[in-house]
């Protein structure tokens, strides 16, 4: 049992599991990073012993199929890590529900992938309390949110979070809804911001870019729309921080 102690690998930080007997195994406690391969079932059992894991900081079990697993069980697995890629899993409106609920509550959490998902059954104001507490999200891509939901995001952004890195992207077709106002405010709170394949107005990426001109500390702007703006206005932005905009085509 000499080969099983943990310390002999301690080199390995990352751990790719394609069965639930690799994630019990004693030599792999020390593992900090976790992906679990799409074609392996999801049980409950298996999430019991992710949560049970005493070094895992990073957990990807994107594309896995979660629809089944008890969300009381899901949303412990979510906050026993730092950083999570739950996107394309199938999640029900419970299950949903209830991993915000955690995240809103427990504050381990830092980094949220959640893409594909659908989303827009989620109760009023938990995305607001779970941005208030995340450093990194992608959340509102292909997740159906409406746009009183995208408005409650972005006002939680600019009112006060600990995101200073988003990606809104691939799908999210009602942030044109969103008033420009309000999202330059929220933008301009971020230090790095990517758009893309969205539905944007002229006027909202003019709005961007000129909160741009006068917010200090960002950094890196990518837009990828149909959204044309003055050319004026993005030379200057440009001038002050790493932006790329790019005519999105089908």
């Amino acid at each position: 049992q000499v080969g099983e102690t943990p310390g002999l690998w301690s080199w390995l930080s990352s751990l790719t599991v394609n069965n639930i007997e690799m994630l019990t195994c004693r030599r792999f406690k020390a593992v900090s990073q976790l992906r679990v391969k799409r074609k392996l079932t999801m049980t409950n059992e298996l999430l019991e012993s992710i949560v049970r894991h005493p070094a895992l900081k990073i957990l990807n079990i994107a594309g896995t199929n979660l629809s089944a697993i008890d969300p009381d069980i899901l949303a412990r697995v979510v906050n026993s890590v730092e950083t999570v890629d739950v996107t394309g899993t199938s999640l029900t409106a419970v299950q949903a529900n209830a991993i915000f609920t955690a995240i809103s509550e427990d504050n381990k959490l830092k980094n949220l992938k959640i893409r594909n998902n659908n989303l827009s059954a989620l109760k009023t104001g938990m995305l607001a309390r779970a941005v208030h507490c995340l450093e990194y999200a992608e959340i509102l891509s292909s997740t159906r949110l409406t746009a009183e939901q995208l408005s409650e995001i972005f006002t939680a952004i600019y009112e006060c979070t600990k995101i200073r890195k988003m990606q809104i992207a691939n799908g999210c077709c009602n942030l044109n809804l969103v008033s420009p106002d309000l999202l330059t405010k929220a933008v301009n709170k971020l230090d790095d911001v990517e758009l893309v394949e969205v539905s944007l107005r002229s006027q909202q990426v003019t709005a961007i870019l000129t909160g741009i001109l006068t917010q200090s500390n960002f950094k890196r702007l990518i837009i990828i729309s149909f959204a044309e703006v003055a050319e004026d206005i993005l030379r200057e932005a440009q001038n002050k921080c790493n932006i790329g905009i790019y005519e999105w085509e089908w």
